[in-house]
């Protein structure tokens, strides 16, 4: 019989991502619930409001799975050579935010220490996500060996937060930040069919993208075993697969495999719904306060040195907010904010720092979070 549930689980996971992904673009949701946060919220209530019998290591086993092969594929259509070519303003605000995001996880890993522990690992954790987004948390959470619980309630005070967010940057935001910011000079229309997907989907670009993955994941684990003698180093195997993944993206036929992106995505879903379905309501309610709190300050302050740092480089307000949001969020809320800026020249330049963003985030998350280890742990 356990067989059984662990088969009818497995299936579940696999497949449970598809409907509520259909669900979202029927309801036309996308834009305030996306299928990530609905998946992640439906492990949750699905775990705590049903009696099947869950087995948490299976989850455990399969999150793990599905991040490892995720990672690759999010990262194969990365174009750095293309995104050093892209207007001066943009990469210097994505730079400026990089380091805001880094002085305020700093900032807050030491004010917060006191009442929260392993400050260090919670600031390594968003760094993560500011900088590149969802994937690249639950990469860095591995890499820095991460409880499953921290996970999962640093990743609902994140939801919270970025929900409060995505409300702000498609409402008041464009007016706030003209307070401080000179506004866009260039043609808002220019080059605007430019960030529009050519994707014709191919069971044989697909079936590569995968075979190549499973290779890379190989040659990492070999490496791993070869430099440590051991397979249980989790920190390494994120890195070394991140970076083999971003050095295979600078092969034209590895960086235009169509489908890899998408693939991605599902396999994150899964993993998102594996996480929720390891998730307690009561831990939540009663320790999830404090880090809404950490992340709301961090995030806030990251905006403010963001905004001080454009300010100081005679950045645009436009662009600040494209990039601001390619860290955040990544390449999927780029349209819908540049819609609400009405300058449709920004979301190539902003789909392409988003990518670039998922391509370094796990290093700088990884790095930071062992930075201030080794600064605030005694």
């Amino acid at each position: 019989m356990a067989y059984t549930y662990s088969i009818l689980q497995i299936l579940f996971i696999m497949l449970m991502p598809y409907l509520l992904t259909r669900l979202t673009a029927w309801m036309k949701t996308e834009n305030w619930l996306s299928p990530v946060v609905l998946c992640f919220i439906a492990g949750i209530a699905l775990r705590n409001l049903t009696p099947f019998p869950y087995n948490n290591s299976l989850n455990d086993h399969l999150s793990q799975a599905t991040i490892l092969f995720a990672i690759p594929l999010l990262l194969y259509q990365t174009d750095l050579p293309g995104w050093f070519k892209l207007a001066k303003s943009t990469i210097i605000s994505f730079t400026a935010w990089m380091v805001a995001v880094l002085i305020s996880a700093s900032l807050a890993a030491y004010f917060f220490q006191q009442k929260i522990p392993d400050t260090w690992l919670l600031s390594g954790m968003l760094t993560g996500i500011f900088i590149g987004g969802t994937p690249n948390m639950s990469a860095v959470a591995i890499a820095l060996e991460a409880d499953k619980g921290v996970f999962v309630l640093l990743n609902a005070a994140d939801i919270v937060c970025g929900g409060i967010l995505i409300v702000f940057l498609t409402t008041i935001a464009h007016r706030f930040f003209g307070l401080f910011l000179k506004d866009f000079e260039g043609d808002k229309h220019a080059g605007e069919d430019d960030y529009l997907p050519k994707i014709r989907f191919q069971w044989r670009d697909l079936l590569l993208a995968v075979g190549f993955t499973v290779l890379l994941l190989a040659v990492s684990l070999g490496l791993v075993r070869l430099m440590t003698g051991s397979l249980e180093k989790p920190g390494l195997v994120i890195l070394l697969i991140s970076a083999l993944s971003v050095l295979a993206s600078f092969s034209k036929k590895i960086n235009n495999l169509n489908g890899s992106y998408e693939l991605g995505e599902y396999l994150l879903l899964m993993f998102f719904l594996a996480i929720g379905m390891m998730a307690d309501f009561s831990e939540i309610f009663h320790k999830g306060g404090l880090l809404v709190a950490f992340t709301a300050a961090m995030l806030v302050m990251s905006f403010f040195f963001h905004v001080l740092f454009c300010r100081i480089f005679r950045i645009d307000r436009d662009t600040m907010m494209i990039t601001a949001t390619a860290g955040f969020y990544g390449p999927p809320f780029i349209g819908q904010v540049a819609a609400v800026i009405k300058n449709r020249s920004l979301v190539f330049s902003g789909i392409a720092t988003g990518l670039v963003g998922i391509a370094v985030a796990n290093f700088i998350g990884v790095a930071l979070g062992n930075f201030l280890k080794m600064l605030l742990v005694k």
